[in-house]
């Protein structure tokens, strides 16, 4: 038998009232220590996946709050020292720069030794499956926005920006047929960007798209855009195939405020091949939850949310006190409700 642990996070997005607490006396950024946490988190899989969702084109091309993003390079650099193995970044932000901004991104993130997938430089370079293999076990990556709030990519430059358009999946569909066609990989895991921002749970939408993947071959989904934590659930597909897909993973780590905006996941998965069969199966879901504390005087510092409950009977936002522990017994009900066995720490 060989086993992998895969770990997947929410979104990285981080605001000017984060990174301009975090420039260092080098004129650069920095944000190892508000982060702490993430590098226990990303460096205990196997195989590590986060959600960035603004673009890192850097102070060459001007850094960029809300609307329009565009976060520091050393963000990217941070990311990859903590354990990172690849990143997705097909997501509404994506072309907030336009061409110059993609394109600037992608050679930051390919100088830094970050695998990407989801924006890409070229054709070519779209059709190159992320593929990474450990233990054994080969997994194809593939990412999607089904949102864009009208940053489309130029009609002849459609790489820039693999997407879903009006709910339509024929060419996720198509690119899972063509991986496992041409890679053959054991498992092929699908970041979507998808849904309406702050529902608690997925609307129909997400729910759609994500059956029609799951009938296309997909073994693991991983939604992201809420911003908040919606659950996860089992898909049988039409093929009698289950697929693992969490509709969002909420925010890992950025500058938005309000109680569930400020918690996100760290999903761990086991996927686990047994010798001698064909197939894979996906084990033992865990999340590992996170929080920010949005309160700029203790710099926007993440904390593994148990930890901080410990310390604190209430959780403080900028909205309002909420005892921790009924925010806690809240969460664990929405998770198990959808999935008893997932694992909530």
């Amino acid at each position: 038998m060989s086993k992998i642990n895969l770990v997947a996070t929410g979104d990285v997005l981080l605001h000017s009232r984060i990174y301009n607490l975090y420039k260092t006396s080098k004129d650069g950024y920095d944000f190892t220590q508000p982060m702490a946490p993430a590098k226990k988190l990303l460096s205990g899989g196997d195989i590590s996946v986060v959600n960035l969702e603004s673009p890192v084109a850097g102070e060459e091309l001007g850094l960029q709050s809300f609307p329009k993003f565009n976060n520091p390079v050393e963000l990217a650099e941070n990311l990859k020292k903590f354990g990172t193995d690849l990143v997705t970044n097909s997501n509404n932000h994506t072309m907030d720069l336009g061409v110059e901004g993609a394109l600037k991104s992608i050679e930051n993130l390919e100088k830094t030794g970050l695998m990407y997938v989801g924006s890409h430089k070229s054709k070519k370079d779209r059709k190159e499956t992320r593929v990474i293999e450990k233990n054994g076990i080969k997994c194809a990556f593939l990412s999607y926005t089904a949102v864009t709030l009208g940053n489309n990519p130029p009609k002849n430059k459609e790489y820039l920006l693999n997407r879903v358009v009006k709910g339509q999946t024929k060419e996720v569909r198509g690119d899972i047929e063509r991986v496992k066609k041409e890679i053959k990989p054991d498992v092929v895991i699908v970041s979507m960007h998808f849904g309406r921002e702050y529902p608690l749970y997925p609307v129909a939408s997400q729910k759609e798209v994500a059956a029609s993947i799951s009938d296309a071959g997909a073994d693991i989904i991983i939604g992201h855009h809420p911003h908040v934590l919606q659950p996860a659930e089992w898909i049988t597909n039409s093929r009698g195939k289950q697929t693992f897909v969490i509709y969002s993973l909420g925010n890992f780590y950025s500058g938005q405020k309000g109680l569930y905006r400020q918690i996100g996941g760290s999903l761990s998965l086991d996927v686990i091949k047994e010798k001698n069969t064909s197939g894979i199966k996906v084990k033992n879901p865990k999340l590992d939850l996170t929080f920010v504390d949005a309160n700029r005087k203790d710099g926007y510092q993440m904390y593994h949310l148990l930890d901080y409950i410990e310390k604190n009977a209430y959780i403080k936002t900028a909205h309002g006190e909420f005892d921790s522990l009924e925010v806690y017994s809240e969460l664990s009900s929405r998770y198990k409700n959808w999935m008893p066995e997932i694992e909530l720490r």
